[in-house]
């Protein structure tokens, strides 16, 4: 009986190991493998009173796993550096910061082992529920970009306030959003813009386009959850990548206003502070100054894919979703 009992426990304990071990991003969870050979050898064996001792063990190092695991620190990984550059690798790397904060790997669109990420960063903050409301929420961001106003962000390095404003053209008047920055904010910013230490105060032009970011999130989030095909991620992605092309020319422009609009985004505190750190401003360092980041290597000009891969679209047709290039 006792034997019985320990296989069941035992398998239950291999098959959570298992799970945590599959979904974790470290190789630490899979050094615990001769822990769960053990196991089985015990109960095989007929030893189940000392197979209650590595059974103890798997426990805590999965438990450890899911602790420590959940606090790694940002790191740029890929999960494949050789792979062909693509409309989605592309836009992929345009909301690396995210993925990288959570030291997963950024060149994944859709990524099932974060549907309850998504599901709740699309709620919390869109109000996105379905797929009807991601794809009304990704067209009313998108038009606002494209008929908003093109703001400017004044930064005065010395006293260390970040404010946005209308270009000069449109009057110049500050649009009430301002933060103070940390000494440490002021010097990536510094090294980012490639401003002189002289220098007090600069000027970031039309950075609210950083907001694509999140159209390609909620895409990438919709691909997650299975609320839009291939076709309909890839039409989606190339939309959005197609826009910051023209606006932009280069990956220092993205990282210049994806540093200036993540100041002011009020909703960087629900996703980026873990126990004080704000991870997605680590990132954004990482992603500015790492070799091996995307921002780095792939070419911010590449031709974007025109032709639509084959395959069906969730709804009545890939024409759904129109390209409004």
């Amino acid at each position: 009986m006792l034997t019985v009992f320990a296989g069941i426990v035992g398998a239950l304990v291999i098959g959570a190991w298992v799970v945590i071990a599959w979904g974790s991003q470290r190789r630490q969870p899979w050094l615990l493998a001769p822990l769960a050979l053990l196991i089985v050898l015990l109960v095989a064996f007929d030893l189940p009173g000392w197979a209650f001792l590595p059974v103890a063990a798997l426990v805590t190092g999965s438990f450890m796993e899911l602790v420590v695991g959940a606090r790694e620190s940002p790191v740029v990984r890929t999960k494949d550096m050789d792979a062909p550059l693509s409309t989605e690798r592309w836009a992929a790397a345009v909301a690396a910061p995210f993925r990288v904060a959570l030291a997963e790997p950024w060149d994944v669109v859709a990524r099932p082992s974060l549907r309850r990420r998504y599901r709740h960063m699309l709620e919390e903050q869109w109000g996105v529920t379905d797929r009807e409301s991601l794809l009304a929420a990704v067209d009313r961001l998108q038009e606002q970009l494209r008929t908003g106003p093109k703001l400017d962000l004044v930064v005065n390095l010395r006293a260390g306030i970040a404010r946005s404003r209308l270009p000069r053209e449109q009057g110049g008047a500050d649009t009430g959003a301002q933060v103070r920055l940390t000494d440490e904010q002021v010097e990536r910013l510094r090294s980012v813009i490639d401003v002189p230490d002289a220098d007090e105060t600069v000027i970031i032009g039309a950075y609210q386009w950083w907001k694509s970011v999140h159209m390609i999130r909620m895409v990438c989030g919709g691909a997650s959850l299975d609320w839009l095909s291939p076709v309909e991620t890839q039409t989606l992605l190339r939309r959005v990548a197609t826009d910051l092309q023209r606006r932009y020319s280069s990956w220092a422009q993205l990282a210049m206003a994806f540093h200036a609009g993540y100041l002011l985004w009020p909703e960087k505190g629900v996703l980026g502070d873990h126990c004080g750190e704000d991870r997605v401003w680590t990132a954004l360092g990482l992603l500015t100054e790492d070799p091996r980041s995307p921002w780095n290597l792939l070419p911010w000009d590449m031709p974007l894919d025109r032709k639509i891969p084959d395959g069906g679209a969730k709804g009545s047709s890939s024409d759904e979703v129109s390209t409004r290039d």
